[in-house]
């Protein structure tokens, strides 16, 4: 007996025979198989019992008639009754459009002129400088936290011609 015999057929490979659907290659090599495995014969007669009472039981059972509307509402009738919940909706849909658009108009708005109002920006303090650079500056008297206000520049004097 060959590993490849002892190998036991997969669930596909046993659904694929008892349906039918395997290849002539396929089909030989599981019949060979199944001449000598008695647990897969097992699995095929099990799967064959389970194919004919499902057959038997689908015939016996039948749909209840009240349960054709919601069958057909839910796919052949979905688009006729989707229009007609859309339909029964409107006013409130309308309302929240026009709710909609008042608060964007609003938030526009708000947004707009905040972004138009001049910006505050507030004075730079300068650091007072220490006792010993502006000591020998007259007129200069510093408060802490006040800043310093430079004193503009003096003009050089134009240079005078020597008298005779």
């Amino acid at each position: 007996m060959s590993t490849r015999e002892t190998l036991h057929l997969t669930d596909e490979q046993l659904d694929d025979y008892v349906d039918g659907a395997m290849t002539d290659g396929q089909r030989a090599s599981a019949d060979a198989h199944l001449a000598s495995c008695e647990r897969c014969r097992h699995a095929i007669d099990a799967t064959r019992a389970l194919l004919a009472t499902a057959t038997r039981e689908r015939a016996a059972i039948s749909a209840p008639p009240e349960l054709w509307p919601l069958v057909a509402s839910s796919t052949i009738h979905l688009a006729a009754v989707r229009r007609q919940v859309i339909s029964s909706m409107r006013g409130l849909l309308l309302g929240a459009a026009i709710l909609l658009v008042g608060a964007t108009a609003v938030i526009t708005w708000k947004i707009a002129r905040w972004a138009s109002e001049p910006k505050v920006v507030a004075p730079s303090v300068v650091a007072p400088r220490s006792r010993a650079t502006t000591s020998g500056h007259a007129g200069h008297a510093e408060h802490a936290g006040h800043p310093v206000v430079p004193e503009p520049p003096i003009p050089p004097k134009a240079p005078v011609a020597p008298r005779p």
